[in-house]
């Protein structure tokens, strides 16, 4: 089994610790490993290393740029870390060339409702809702 297979094990099993591990063990004879590097950084924030797993995204996206997981796992720690503004802007920047991208605009919607942007919010899961009309958890999300 590889490195990255039992590092993602660790992960998996909640040995966050063992697994940042491993991904660094990866990253130091492949530091463009892409997904060593998203895998530490998410990591890295299940452990509460916020400006450190940052650090990872904001690499791997430096090798490859339209990485949208890596681009939502971003988007989460700024949620997370109450960085709403940033959190919303790349959820917008985003948004431009990938519009019906269904983690992202969840992620706008819970933004939106944070800042209590109760009719924005609205809009976006009705856009959901008309590609998902059976998603409970995105009705569950309108505000009458």
């Amino acid at each position: 089994m590889e490195d990255i297979d039992i590092a993602n094990r660790l992960f998996l099993s909640k040995k966050f610790t063992d697994a940042l591990e491993l991904y660094e063990k990866i990253l130091k004879s492949d530091s463009k490993n892409l997904i060593a590097l998203n895998n530490k950084g998410y990591t890295l924030t299940k452990l509460k290393r916020f400006e450190e797993a940052l650090t990872c995204y904001n690499s791997s996206l430096e090798i490859q740029s339209n990485d949208k997981t890596v681009q939502v796992n971003k988007i989460s720690l700024f949620r997370k870390t109450g960085r709403i503004d940033e959190a919303l802007d790349l959820c917008n920047e985003l948004l431009v060339t990938c519009p019906d991208e269904l983690t992202i605009l969840y992620h706008k919607l819970r933004l939106l409702k944070k800042l209590n942007r109760v009719e924005e919010s609205n809009e976006i899961c009705n856009k959901i809702l008309e590609k998902y009309p059976s998603n409970l958890e995105i009705r569950n999300e309108l505000i009458n």
